[in-house]
């Protein structure tokens, strides 16, 4: 299943990049998006850097719990690389759900690239991903549900950053 989601803001790419690299922002999209646990941990990896976020969110359907568990725990890994002469970065996206402890082992699997991208005044920052399960009988719950809990995420992190970069957060 694919998932593509962008968001233009009115600020530079340098500031977007400093706004999602930020453990303070970040937190805040997960206490808005009222996510049950979470962690962000940025840090350099040589000329890159990553930013990792895992969390925790609401029930599973009944039909996936057996492959999951009751919870769906996401981590999601990105790699910022070097930017541009223009300001435009590119991050690699890997991450996924694996099966909770002591259930039947099933695992959905998310990558792809997130784009920063200078767009006329503002930036553009935009998420091409897909999310893949290795269970056949349930592969579109699976996904679906996954989709749905990276989407909200998404959607909740470009309505925050808009407020963070207005200065109203």
């Amino acid at each position: 299943m694919d998932l593509s989601l962008a968001a233009t803001y009115d600020a530079s790419p340098e500031e977007v990049f400093a706004m999602i690299t930020d453990v303070t922002f970040q937190e805040q999209v997960f206490q808005q998006l009222r996510a049950q646990s979470y962690a962000v941990t940025v840090g350099d990896k040589g000329d890159d850097i990553a930013v990792q976020v895992h969390w925790q969110v609401a029930e599973v359907p009944v039909v996936a719990r057996r492959f999951v568990g009751q919870r769906l725990e996401l981590a999601q890994s990105k790699l910022w690389h070097r930017a541009g002469a223009d300001g435009t970065r590119e991050a690699d996206v890997d991450g996924g759900v694996n099966g909770a402890p002591g259930v039947a082992g099933a695992s959905v699997k998310v990558s792809g690239r997130t784009r920063i991208i200078p767009v006329g005044r503002g930036t553009t920052q935009a998420f091409d991903l897909r999310i893949t399960a290795s269970v056949p009988v349930v592969r579109g719950t699976l996904e679906q549900l996954v989709a749905d809990a990276v989407r909200a995420r998404l959607e909740n992190k470009f309505k925050v950053a808009a407020r963070w970069l207005s200065g109203s957060l």
